[in-house]
């Protein structure tokens, strides 16, 4: 074989020509996925009655010196839900006095 022989290349794309000449049933269309709508229940982090989302969490046990990990269901309040990334960052904390006063001297005499 040769550096230039795109047998594999052609290879492929012959099974995709027949594989869409093969397929008769239609490609439908994915909707998008609107989350699901929350129930009410008892929340598994404060327990209290409130209206739940499912998340899902990995969880770690260990017994007999062994440990295990998996996907979980929680079924948590918009209280306890954990937040995205984004929302996190989002959350600038506000400065107070004297941390604004301390920035701007050190602007003034070129720091930052």
């Amino acid at each position: 074989m040769s550096l230039n022989d795109d047998h594999f290349a052609r290879k492929l794309a012959a099974q995709s020509r027949a594989w869409d000449q093969t397929s008769d049933t239609p490609k439908k269309e994915r909707a998008p996925r609107e989350p699901a709508q929350p129930k009410m229940g008892v929340c598994d982090k404060c327990k209290q009655e409130k209206l739940l989302r499912s998340y899902r969490s990995r969880e770690t046990t260990i017994s007999a010196g062994a440990a295990s990990y998996g996907m979980v269901v929680k079924h948590l309040c918009d209280d306890c839900a954990p937040r995205s990334r984004r929302e996190r960052d989002a959350e600038v904390p506000q400065m107070d006095k004297k941390q604004l006063k301390g920035l701007l001297r050190a602007a003034k005499k070129g720091l930052l």
